[in-house]
């Protein structure tokens, strides 16, 4: 499944947030195109993200994650991007509701 997470850190300066990051990477193929957005590759459903990633931010950050469903589109986001997303997978595993 194909996740957008959304950042917005405000509580502290952004090369403190290596925790962060390491735990984001953890959950799938990546890409970090744009500020304080990530594109994730995960088994975990979007809640389960959520959570993973809530012990690495401060009270005063916001933290969204949503599930993509395949349909997107792109501009001036660097070489191979459209390969990279083309290679991802949009489905829900087997045995997986996809619940939020």
């Amino acid at each position: 499944m194909m996740f957008v997470i959304l950042l917005e850190l405000n509580a502290r300066k952004e090369d403190q947030y290596a925790d962060l990051e390491r735990a984001i990477k953890a959950l799938g193929d990546w890409s970090n195109r744009v500020k304080g957005q990530w594109l994730v590759q995960s088994r975990f459903p979007a809640a389960q993200i959520r959570d993973l990633l809530k012990p690495h931010i401060e009270a005063g950050d916001r933290l969204f994650v949503a599930r993509l469903t395949g349909s997107w589109s792109a501009t001036n986001m660097g070489t191979g991007f459209q390969e990279w997303m083309n290679r991802r997978s949009y489905e829900t595993p087997p045995g997986r509701s996809g619940a939020r």
